[in-house]
Formats: C-alpha cells, sequence, structure tokens
C-alpha cells in the first residue's frame, strides 16, 4: 500500500496501531498531574538543554532551506539583537518549549473551576460580548504563548470549531484529539478545507484558525517585522464570506502554570472595499498585531516555523530576505 495522503489522516485514529503510543502518554500525563510542579520544573531543565543543543546543531543545515530559529531571530529583530542575545532568547525559547509539553500533559488539572485561577480572563469580556451579536466570531491565533491551553480554555467559555493539523502517528493523534476535546472545543483536521468553519460561522458559532504559519501556495506577502511573509488569508476570506469580527488573540504563560487571554486586535468587515483590497488589509492587520505579540514574549512564539522560507517574485536572492523601506 502507498503511503497515506494527508487529506486521508482520521481526526480520531482508533485500533491497535493507536494503543502502544496512546497508552504510554496517557500514563505519562498521569504521572505528570500526580507530581508538584516544583518537582516538574526542575525535571525539564536537561530537557531544555537537549532542545538548544539539538536547535544549534540542525542551524547550519536549515538555513541551506531558509529556515533555522536563530535565522529566524535575524530576520526579526534585525540589528536590534546581536549574536549572543539571540542565543539567549534561544535558550528562553526551548525553556518555553520544554514548558509546552509539561502544561499539555497536566491539561486534565484545568477544568472549568479552576479555569479563572490559571487563566486571567480580565480581556474576554470583549470578545464574549461579539460572540453574543450572534453573527459568528473568527478567533485568528498561532503558535503564540501556549496554544493549546487557548483551545482549551476557550472550549469552555463558547462553542468552538479549529482546524489542527493531523499526525500521522495514530497513537499521537488519538492522544492529541482527546485531548483537545476534553473542555468541548471541536477539532477539524486542516486539510478538509474552510467549509466546516463556514458553515460554523453562519450558526453563529466561533471558529479558530492558526494564521502565523508559512503558505507556500495562494498567500498573500504582508509585512510581519519589517519583511515580508508569505501569509494565510483564510481569516479574511472567512470574513468576507460571513461577515463575522476577527479578533485576533493569544494565550502567553506570566509564570508558573498561569497564563493571560490577550486580545491583539479586533478587525471588523469592511464589505464596502474591493475584495483584493480588503483581503489584503485584514491580512496585513492580523500579521501587525502577532508581530506586536511576538515583541512583547518573544520567547514565546514557535521560532522553528517557515515563517519567511516562501520569498515573492523576484526577489533577489541572498543570505536573509530583504526588508522593507
Amino acid at each position: 500500500m502507498g503511503r497515506r495522503k494527508k487529506e486521508d489522516l482520521p481526526d480520531d485514529p482508533r485500533g491497535p496501531a493507536s494503543w502502544p503510543l496512546w497508552f504510554g502518554l496517557r500514563g505519562l500525563s498521569w504521572v505528570f498531574c500526580l507530581l508538584p510542579w516544583p518537582v516538574l520544573r526542575g525535571l525539564t531543565l536537561p530537557l531544555v538543554a537537549v532542545f538548544y543543543a539539538v536547535t544549534l546543531w540542525r542551524e547550519e543545515r536549515q538555513n541551506r532551506r531558509r529556515r533555522g530559529v536563530l535565522r529566524n531571530m535575524r530576520i526579526a529583530f534585525g540589528d536590534e539583537l546581536d549574536a549572543a542575545g539571540r542565543r539567549r532568547l534561544c535558550w528562553r525559547y526551548c525553556d518555553h518549549g520544554a514548558l509546552l509539553i509539561c502544561e499539555f500533559l497536566r491539561l486534565p488539572l484545568l477544568d472549568r473551576r479552576r479555569l479563572p485561577r490559571r487563566i486571567d480572563l480580565s480581556e474576554v469580556q470583549p470578545v464574549l460580548e461579539l460572540y453574543r451579536q450572534g453573527g459568528g466570531l473568527i478567533c485568528a491565533t498561532g503558535h503564540f504563548g501556549n496554544w493549546e491551553m487557548l483551545g482549551y480554555g476557550a472550549g469552555y467559555l463558547l462553542p468552538l470549531l479549529s482546524l489542527a493539523r493531523p499526525f500521522p502517528e495514530p497513537g499521537l493523534q488519538r492522544f492529541f484529539y482527546e485531548r483537545r476535546r476534553r473542555s468541548g472545543a471541536r477539532v477539524r483536521s486542516k486539510f478538509g478545507g474552510l467549509w466546516p468553519l463556514r458553515k460554523a460561522l453562519k450558526r453563529g458559532e466561533a471558529v479558530g484558525l492558526n494564521m502565523d504559519e508559512n503558505l507556500r501556495r495562494g498567500g498573500l506577502f504582508v509585512p510581519f517585522c519589517g519583511v515580508l511573509a508569505s501569509t494565510n488569508p483564510s481569516a479574511a476570506i472567512l470574513q468576507r464570506n460571513t461577515g463575522a469580527p476577527i479578533v485576533v488573540i493569544t494565550c502567553p504563560r506570566v509564570g508558573p502554570e498561569r497564563f493571560r487571554l490577550r486580545v491583539w486586535d479586533v478587525i471588523q468587515a469592511e464589505p464596502e472595499r474591493p475584495a483584493a483590497e480588503e483581503r489584503e488589509r485584514v491580512t496585513a492587520r492580523i500579521a501587525a498585531a502577532f508581530e506586536r505579540g511576538l515583541r512583547e514574549y518573544p520567547e514565546q512564539w514557535l521560532w522553528a516555523l517557515r515563517r519567511w522560507e516562501t520569498r515573492p517574485e523576484g526577489e533577489r536572492e541572498g543570505e536573509l530576505p530583504e526588508r522593507i523601506g
């Protein structure tokens, strides 16, 4: 049999192929939930060192593919951050990655009663008011802070349908799918297209999209950290079709197992504008809002993304993409 296509990966794989890793991760999650946080925090330090060493080891090879953590930091900050500063930021980023793993395995400890103690919801009220207007709500988020915590917590606050990339390993996909749905949020494969999100918006529900990844085909080149980046226009397309407002939202970590829901921008539709102009305006505003989040919490973005890999046609080849202006 040939290799399965991404579109054919099931959202919730069952059967013997999923059992070994699924049982192992459930057991590990149970242990992580039992251990006190200070103990787990100490156990993350060797993992941080491993992440840091692997990141530096892979950097040269990644650079040849227009990728790489330190390369992305050079693009984002330019002369603001020297080589030593980028290495320090890389260590903090690796620490963030280790904490993400611990926090995800401990998600079962978060329920509706504990939610306000774990996540600062002081900015959520305007979002809920937009949702109550009944026209649907588009939550544009990305790989900032703890995006799993954001989706998990949002599921307790309002009906949410989001798209995610399925894992090819069935046990890993089953474990993630169950964790993500635990709070009531619904998760579908990102390879199924936007039609499920459009139907949910027509019903007045909320939908979630990750909007900070590179798009090889069909992306719009808008500024991100002073450099053009091929950006997903899906949120703008959905807004054009439904009129739903867009909320740019993330969930950064502000302390040990403490988070804050941050609303970086609220974008209303302007249907009188030409479609192409409106799509570019909305996509650029989303990218600018994410940039503000990156500046405030630089260690909490997924720097390994291929954010600036795809380049505009005709751009001069060089070590780094050309800055705007």
